[in-house]
């Protein structure tokens, strides 16, 4: 019969507990963007990065085929790949595809460097900082205290250097929502459980 009892009231804490704190982190990653958090430390607070690579390659100017041959591509070699002339490709394998099905295995091979570095258009890779937002840190997973005592600190005027301006700009929001010390710590508990990979 204890076993039971025991049992019984486990189950019962496993079943309160833990939902409980998988609401509270729900209600926390919530709060952390109804404050507008996420607009200046990015997703989960992992930095305001690119969350894709934007990229793109095509042959769609004359010049591209006369830099091919003074980068020591045969003539031949790029007559062959004007059909390419004005089509775009979204990725580089695709493009190389494409060059393949033109010169063939062992020229592509041996060129496709001096193709894709004429063609290739890398604007911006993923997990690029977003020009503009290079002082704002990261959050994510930085220990609970002291993401604490930082918005805290900078809330309360305590802490006035980099960019705390902008942070106390939501202070009236706060206010008017009525956040507490408590939601404070929800925040921080959230963004130090974050894992972060490197």
């Amino acid at each position: 019969m204890k076993t039971f009892i025991l049992s019984a009231i486990i189950l019962l804490m496993f079943g309160i507990i833990l939902p409980t704190s998988v609401v509270c982190a729900a209600d926390a990653a919530e709060l952390y963007v109804k404050l507008t958090c996420n607009t200046c430390h990015g997703l989960d607070g992992k930095g305001m990065v690119r969350t894709e690579t934007k990229e793109k390659y095509y042959l769609r100017k004359k010049k591209m085929y006369k830099q091919m041959v003074k980068d020591g591509m045969p003539v031949d070699i790029v007559k062959k790949l004007q059909p390419l002339y004005k089509k775009k490709f979204k990725g580089k394998d695709d493009f190389i595809k494409a060059i393949e099905g033109h010169i063939g295995l062992a020229d592509t091979e041996k060129y496709k460097d001096i193709v894709v570095k004429i063609g290739g258009r890398i604007y911006y890779h993923k997990g690029d900082l977003i020009p503009g937002f290079e002082d704002y840190p990261m959050h994510a997973g930085n220990k609970k205290l002291y993401l604490y005592y930082q918005m805290k600190d900078i809330l309360e005027g305590k802490r006035t250097n980099g960019n705390s301006e902008a942070m106390r700009g939501i202070k009236p929001f706060i206010d008017n929502n009525h956040i507490t010390d408590d939601d404070y710590m929800s925040i921080a508990e959230y963004l130090s459980n974050v894992k972060v990979v490197k």
